[in-house]
């Protein structure tokens, strides 16, 4: 009895283990050699009515529909900013030879009237709903793996642990992210008034929609794996954001990977190690 419950435990441990493979090596079997893998381009796809409600999908000519599809969220204070601005992300990983759908997408910006982090959740919610129903003419998979910055990472963090969406997410990974809204320090730093404009009023006004817009705030131990990174240099994400992320993810007993580099500062620069290591997450855990 004693042998069963040994094998039992080791098969359980090993039907947890994920045995993807994102990267396809320059020697793949049944690959040419010199002959790199190619991606399909398809630029400008809306996934709503308003002119930022559009994304570009990038198909690799090896599809499957079990690796996850990268979704990028770009940086920009919620304010500001284009999907163009990590169109270098998207060279980063087709240069890897990454077996991945990728989408790159905007959203809509709280320089727009009545645009708050709520639309800004539901244009993420909408375009996921969006390639989930092309999935299977397309020949991929629905398992999306969110890659945010800065804003982007906190909106792909919350997006991910809140109800305002459908939580289509299967990962998150966020560089320099915001993770808690009601900080003093956060709320009267370099991006205090784009924070207040992202929740509509003063943090005296709405104490409540600040703690909402914190994905700290709703970590548990079925949160999605998640991965982040921080610079003990940066001034606009500061040093106390990455240490209560990194307590959350603890208390929450969240699958995490914490990642904070004390040379780094917000303009991060070590893309190619950071894109390896969102890479190897996504491996060991989606």
């Amino acid at each position: 009895m004693r042998l069963f419950y040994v094998a039992l435990f080791f098969l359980i441990v090993s039907s947890c283990k994920s045995d993807l493979n994102l990267i396809i090596p320059a020697d793949a079997p049944g690959m040419i050699n010199d002959t790199p893998l190619t991606y399909e381009e398809k630029l400008d796809i809306p996934y709503g009515k308003d002119v930022l409600q559009n994304y570009d999908l990038y198909l690799p000519s090896k599809k499957n529909q079990r690796n996850p599809v990268i979704v990028l969220v770009h940086p920009g204070a919620w304010r500001i900013g284009d999907k163009k601005a990590v169109n270098f992300l998207v060279k980063i990983l087709i240069d890897k030879r990454v077996n991945c759908a990728i989408v790159n997408t905007n959203y809509r910006l709280t320089s727009s009237p009545g645009i708050t982090y709520v639309q800004q959740i539901q244009d993420i919610n909408s375009l996921l709903n969006k390639v989930k129903n092309d999935a299977p003419s397309l020949g991929i998979s629905s398992n999306f793996y969110l890659v945010g910055i800065s804003a982007g990472g906190h909106l792909s963090m919350l997006y991910s642990n809140t109800g305002l969406g459908d939580k289509l997410a299967q990962g998150v990974a966020a560089v320099v992210p915001p993770v808690d809204l009601t900080s003093q320090r956060m709320r009267e730093g370099d991006i205090g008034p784009d924070v207040k404009r992202l929740i509509g009023k003063p943090f005296t006004e709405a104490r409540e929609e600040y703690y909402l817009a914190s994905p700290v705030f709703f970590y548990h131990p079925r949160s999605k794996p998640t991965v982040v990174f921080f610079g003990a240099k940066d001034e606009t994400v500061p040093l106390e954001q990455a240490e209560t992320c990194k307590n959350f993810l603890i208390a929450g007993r969240v699958n995490h990977e914490f990642h904070l580099y004390p040379n780094q500062n917000h303009n991060w620069d070590i893309w190619d190690e950071t894109v390896n290591k969102i890479i190897a997450f996504a491996e060991k855990n989606l």
